[in-house]
């Protein structure tokens, strides 16, 4: 191992990364409020792949929060200049759509009666109680093909607002410089200065060079979207008037949001009671 990147202890690791990604976000991690927070993963590529289908998104043990959900065509970032970090997801905890009719009786009912229908929204963990207690395949053929959909895709991680961070943009698995992901490179004049200028009171060169990555709007990768402000208000890098209304009822909570392959997807970090 180089002695360039001696391996620091796990907290000295932690709260560099927490001084880095509080430049990505635009202020201290601990001005925000101690609750659990969440990294999303949803937007119009997971049904025009027809990924928000997959059988492994309803296998018991996915959906009981036993074993994650991996598919490679799910990247953090489009194919790049930046290591290309397949995502991990927690089945239990992703959002799901239902349609009631589409079930076997004993399930159809149940979910009636809970007052869910095609424009509810429940939980993995939900969806896999009720299923497990109707008997209930979710993974057969004999289902219509849209019975169950993903809506919401939840990235793997623990529930502190660093753990979501590390998430949402690859560094789960870091535990030093060492093995940061590959940054831009030579290519690195591809993002926008403001983006370097972001982060650039990140001491390590390697965060600071793969995060300036996650910190410019016009990216074609995945582009910065809208962060949370000290005074609690949203920030829109982009502020169109078609999304005002939209935005309004989807960032209580809202950290940060970056919008991926010219805005086929979306990675969100919010509070996951929001």
């Amino acid at each position: 191992m180089s002695d360039a990147h001696p391996t620091p202890t796990a907290d000295a690791w932690r709260d560099t990364l927490a001084q880095a990604l509080g430049e990505v976000v635009g202020r201290p991690l601990s001005s925000f409020p101690d609750v659990p927070y969440g990294a999303y993963y949803t937007g119009n590529f997971l049904a025009e792949s027809e990924l928000d289908r997959e059988p492994a998104w309803v296998d018991r043990a996915a959906l009981a929060g036993e074993e994650p959900v991996r598919l490679d065509h799910l990247l953090l970032t489009p194919p790049g200049d930046c290591d290309e970090t397949v995502l991990v997801f927690d089945a239990g905890r992703s959002l799901f759509t239902v349609v009631p009719g589409a079930f076997p009786a004993g399930l159809a009912e149940e979910l009636v009666a809970l007052g869910r229908d095609h424009d509810d929204l429940l939980s993995g963990a939900e969806l896999g109680r009720l299923a497990a207690r109707h008997g209930v395949d979710l993974a057969a053929d004999g289902l219509p093909g849209r019975a169950w959909t993903v809506w919401e895709a939840r990235i793997a991680s623990g529930d502190s607002l660093l753990d979501a961070l590390r998430a949402a943009t690859g560094l789960h698995a870091a535990t030093g410089p060492h093995d940061v992901p590959a940054g831009l490179g030579d290519a690195a004049d591809e993002v926008d200065e403001e983006a370097h200028e972001r982060v650039a009171a990140v001491q390590d060169d390697a965060l600071r060079d793969y995060l300036a990555a996650f910190c410019d709007p016009e990216s074609h990768d995945l582009a910065l979207s809208r962060y949370a402000t000290a005074d609690g208000e949203t920030d829109a890098e982009e502020d169109e008037e078609e999304y005002e209304e939209e935005d309004e009822e989807t960032d209580e909570g809202l950290v940060i949001r970056w919008e991926g392959a010219v805005d086929q997807y979306e990675v969100t970090v919010r509070r996951a009671d929001a």
